[in-house]
């Protein structure tokens, strides 16, 4: 599933103030879409709910966004593999900002809808473009550094934006709606700096021009996708089931549960700064190993403790092994294809990884109502035990592999 390699390399590539523009701020406009305007749901549906069923539309208003991102990740992927990053960038940004602050003049549930869904295709797009970016430009210890970064400054925006979306929401639920605007840096980076963008378009419009290769059935690394879904399961679960588990298990109030919340994305930020270092000494099934095993093991004490603090030492180490994630399989991934597939392959992984939130959680429903919010966790932990083991021994293989003499 991975290369067993640790991330070294000879000319690792460099990028331009565009170049990380686009790879910094791709994550963290995936990641508001969330959470801008989490905070001004139940205001939304005071001002705009008429009907019976529009309270259901309400809380679409954040569900229906993950489903338009597993869409808009292949799309995006297929369209800069196909018509170039470039002009794949500038009409998925374009979308981004007028679906995203429609929430500023329109008054139609309905409508709303229709650009939130709009604004998770973007979302989507953008965000695989900016891991086709690390991808395309970049290898080695450069590779892995910026997709740790890519990952760390998407929780850190996410941090302040809560904060700032409260403050909007108590002046009117409209506002947090302007806090999508910020894509509009993306379209003034392309427009002051060519550079980093250019170089990637044009390469995968000449390798568009070529006699076409083997179909994608051939080359992608189909494991992946389960892969990644994997761990979209043990990362979206918890983020679902712990604000729940903290009321049922332990009796936390909203401000405590906010805190701990908190306190976890602290955690999984500094973590996700690190994964560039770690990997200049480990493999990456060697990172994996690290990762489901920190996460299996905290969830396992998070379902099984008592008390408070060892509900929240259970969710801390959980946080910690998830952070590497999905720096460690976008970067392994991009060692598996070619550079004009690398669009596609980041596309269909991240679908993999955005459909887990909606089917995991509809799958572990019918269990929560029989055995409480804790049984999502207990699922995470098997689950990461499980694949710890698996990693373990692919590890372990692949190490013996190497070991053998070439006759």
């Amino acid at each position: 599933m991975a290369e067993s390699g640790s991330a070294t390399g000879g000319s690792e590539g460099t990028l331009d103030s565009t170049g990380k523009l686009l790879i910094l701020l791709s994550g963290i406009l995936s990641a508001i879409c969330f959470t801008a305007i989490s905070s001004v749901l139940p205001s939304i549906a005071r001002e705009l709910a008429r009907g019976p069923n529009d309270a259901v539309l309400v809380k679409q208003l954040l569900g229906a966004v993950a489903l338009a991102m597993a869409t808009g990740a292949p799309f995006g992927g297929y369209l800069a593999d196909r018509i170039g990053l470039r002009r794949t960038l500038f009409g998925a940004s374009v979308i981004y900002v007028v679906a995203g602050t429609a929430g500023l003049y329109l008054s139609s549930l309905p409508l709303l809808l229709v650009s939130r869904l709009l604004l998770g295709l973007a979302a989507a797009a953008i965000q695989v473009l900016g891991l086709t970016m690390v991808n395309t430009q970049l290898a080695g210890n450069a590779r892995a550094k910026w997709m740790g970064l890519h990952v760390s400054v998407a929780i850190f925006g996410t941090l302040l934006i809560h904060p700032l979306a409260g403050q909007l929401g108590e002046i009117s639920w409209r506002l947090p709606f302007a806090i999508y605007g910020i894509g509009a840096a993306l379209l003034v980076g392309m427009l002051f700096g060519r550079g980093a963008v250019a170089p990637a378009a044009a390469r995968v419009e000449a390798a568009a021009a070529e006699p076409a290769g083997p179909g994608i059935l051939t080359w992608f690394p189909w494991q992946y996708l389960v892969l990644s879904f994997t761990i979209g399961a043990m990362t979206f679960l918890p983020a679902v089931s712990v604000p729940f588990q903290l009321r049922e298990q332990v009796g936390a109030s909203p401000s405590t549960i906010a805190y701990v919340l908190t306190g976890t994305s602290v955690l999984s930020m500094i973590m996700a700064l690190l994964y560039g270092r770690a990997r200049r000494v480990l493999s990456a099934h060697a990172a994996f190993v690290l990762g489901f095993g920190l996460a299996g093991t905290g969830a396992l004490i998070a379902a099984s403790a008592s008390s408070f603090p060892g509900v929240v030492l259970g969710i801390g180490l959980h946080s910690l092994g998830v952070s590497w994630f999905v720096p460690n399989i976008m970067t392994a991934l991009g060692s598996k294809v070619s550079k004009d597939q690398q669009g596609r392959a980041a596309g269909l992984v991240k679908a993999a990884h955005f459909l887990a939130m909606p089917i995991c959680v509809m799958l572990v429903q019918p269990f929560v109502k029989q055995y409480g919010e804790v049984i999502a966790m207990k699922a995470v932990a098997a689950i990461g035990l499980g694949m710890f083991v698996v990693m373990l021994a692919r590890m372990l293989t692949a190490g013996k592999a190497q070991a053998v003499p070439a006759e």
